[in-house]
């Protein structure tokens, strides 16, 4: 799991900055020891409420930091000591819940999750909402990478499941392994293990159809 908050980071950054923010996060975690982590996080957490707030989107990064740290602990008690207001959490919705879907797919397939893949989450995720701004949508992506990196459970992501189709027609459930299929493939073709996670979510959606890919 801790990989994925890694390689995610693209999320946040262009491509250049994220390979440099990606290997500093990474030296980071393999040279110092949990307590120096901790107390970079603490630096980190005080930077980040100078301003007197803690937006969404910094308490996400503070997130993926203190996963890929193995310092989750610590991230909660800075969180819940600050004197900065905090922003209210983005509310979950079914957008978040099909982010989910997307993130599942491009990290549990190979341990992976590339560039390529997160901007086609983002191109595909955008076209349900074509109103949304390109960072609209990348924030919904950052929060439900934020929850997947707390590594959510079999009952958690059966709900997003549910939720998905409870809200959408199966003509939009159709839709959504199309787009699972496009992040299959955005870094090569489809592998066994992609293609059991389509065939999976297509059961677990009613969808009694066989997807050519």
């Amino acid at each position: 799991m801790h990989e994925i908050v890694l390689e995610a980071a693209s999320v946040f950054f262009g491509s250049d900055a994220e390979k440099e923010f990606v290997h500093s996060v990474r030296a980071l975690g393999e040279a110092l020891t949990i307590e120096h982590r901790r107390n970079v996080l603490e630096d980190v957490v005080k930077i980040a409420e100078a301003d007197g707030i803690l937006l969404n989107s910094e308490q996400n990064l503070l997130s993926i930091l203190a996963s890929a740290w193995d310092i989750k602990a610590t991230k909660d008690r800075l969180i819940d000591e600050t004197s900065a207001r905090l922003e209210g959490d983005s509310e979950w919705s079914v957008l978040h819940d099909i982010a989910l879907m997307y993130l599942i797919m491009g990290h549990s397939s190979d341990g992976e999750l590339s560039s390529v893949e997160i901007q086609a989450m983002v191109n595909r995720l955008g076209e349900w909402e074509p109103n949304l701004k390109e960072e609209a949508v990348r924030e919904i992506i950052r929060t439900a990478l934020a929850y997947y990196g707390q590594s959510p459970d079999a009952a958690d992501i059966g709900d997003s499941i549910s939720a998905i189709r409870e809200a959408l027609r199966r003509s939009q459930r159709l839709i959504i392994l199309d787009d699972l299929i496009t992040i299959a493939k955005a870094d090569g073709a489809v592998t066994d293990a992609e293609r059991d996670i389509v065939e999976s979510l297509s059961a677990a959606r009613h969808i009694d159809v066989r997807i050519a890919y």
